[in-house]
């Protein structure tokens, strides 16, 4: 059974980004015509909320191919714990078994960032399902980028427009060292891809911020001093209330947002209550 394009009703959040859409059953197969107006609101709003899923991995996995060749998951840092996982999905996960993390992140604030933006080629779209949630905490807030950067004062504007810089690959978003790298001494010799500050929209032709964490970030060819005050300035604009907005999260959410129009950071929620979340990103093409 598929569902129809008329049966769904696009609801949005009523803030700067986010809209809920009812009537559609991800498990099921999907008309390109149904899925044609979801990517439309999906570029309109940024984040879309589907409530009260109930998905295999192998569903999960082909609804998020419809937004890009997905983005194989790094199960090589959870070892042995990993087993059994589709290969593109990343369990995001404080639980613990045999005394190791199923999955990343933890129960630690995950700060502001964009999913996947160290590799050359990024993900545009991330699929999170929630399977179980803390009774407090571990929300997730989203910043809306092209709207960040069409108020930008021209004085910024002209201070980035045509720069790229550095998504650094040696940190996580926890701000722990990720496995296999070493701490970096120098923030312009970075690893990482190197992308433009502000991009192109390939779908709407919008225009948006996109930076890679604040606090390993680097602008090419400014001064590492001058870049950190540059940037300190970029994301005080960017993550200013009237740009956000917070998602509360309940079993069975399944969120899909776009990266190149947005940032997201996650609330911490105490150590010892489960969070246990799906995750799979897709890439669809490099950033200009």
């Amino acid at each position: 059974m598929t569902t129809d394009v008329a049966t769904i009703d696009v609801i949005p959040s009523g803030g700067p980004l986010g809209a809920e859409v009812r009537g559609v059953d991800l498990s099921q197969p999907m008309t390109p015509q149904l899925f044609a107006e979801l990517e439309r609101a999906w570029h309109e709003h940024v984040v879309l909320l589907f409530r009260d899923q109930k998905l295999t991995d192998e569903q999960l996995a082909a609804f998020t191919e419809r937004f890009g060749r997905l983005h194989p998951a790094p199960h090589h840092e959870y070892g042995d714990n990993a087993k059994g996982l589709h290969w593109a999905v990343e369990l995001i996960s404080n639980v613990l078994r045999n005394g190791k993390p199923i999955g990343a992140l933890g129960s630690a604030e995950a700060t502001w960032h964009t999913d996947m933006s160290m590799y050359e080629i990024p993900a545009s779209a991330t699929v999170l399902y929630a399977e179980e949630i803390p009774p407090t905490g571990g929300n997730t807030r989203f910043a809306n980028l092209t709207r960040a950067y069409e108020d930008l004062p021209e004085r910024l504007r002209r201070a980035v427009d045509g720069r790229l810089s550095i998504h650094d690959h040696a940190y996580l978003a926890s701000g722990g060292v990720r496995p296999g790298f070493t701490a970096v001494a120098d923030k312009s010799q970075g690893p990482g891809a190197r992308h433009p500050v502000v991009r192109t929209h390939p779908g709407t032709g919008r225009k948006a911020l996109y930076l890679g964490r604040r606090t390993t970030g680097y602008i090419l060819g400014y001064p590492v001093e001058e870049s950190d005050k540059l940037l300190d300035e970029l994301w005080e604009h960017m993550t200013a209330p009237k740009y956000i907005w917070e998602h509360v999260w309940r079993v069975g959410d399944v969120l899909v947002w776009d990266n190149r129009q947005a940032v997201h950071a996650r609330q911490s929620f105490p150590a010892e209550s489960r969070r246990v979340m799906r995750r799979i990103t897709a890439m669809s093409e490099k950033p200009f």
